[in-house]
């Protein structure tokens, strides 16, 4: 009954899904976590309407939707590859978003604030691998 409501398989409504996912692109100044919410938001509606993507083109469509500044990283993982997998793509992307953060320490310097903050990243990060 939800489904119906809610994620119709027709045409198009199939259409716009997959428009919505090849349209997708982010704005200078986005999080790239968030882009990347949304762009797996995306792609599970479409597995919802029964239309699969392969792993492979998922991570060419992530890399596509990025702006000019990730120029260089996405260059170095397109070419210097035998193989694009989608792990490896977001996993690079997202260390790459964290060492561009700002120094989050606290002004008190303490080593306990940085570690936990390292432990909260790393966690932060595989609980997005996992979720690709």
């Amino acid at each position: 009954m939800l489904e119906i409501l809610y994620m119709t398989k027709s045409l198009s409504n199939k259409l716009y899904l997959k428009k919505q996912l090849y349209d997708l692109r982010i704005n200078e100044g986005t999080i790239f976590l968030e882009h990347l919410n949304f762009s797996n938001k995306v792609i599970n509606e479409l597995l919802v309407v029964d239309i699969k993507i392969d792993e492979k083109d998922k991570a060419l469509i992530l890399l596509n939707s990025l702006s000019e500044s990730y120029d260089r990283i996405v260059t170095t993982m397109l070419y210097d590859k035998e193989t694009l997998i989608l792990k490896e793509v977001t996993s690079t992307l997202l260390s790459n978003e964290i060492r561009k953060r700002p120094n989050q320490k606290e002004q008190t310097g303490s080593g306990l604030v940085v570690t936990g903050e390292r432990k909260r990243r790393r966690k932060e990060r595989s609980e997005f691998i996992k979720n690709v």
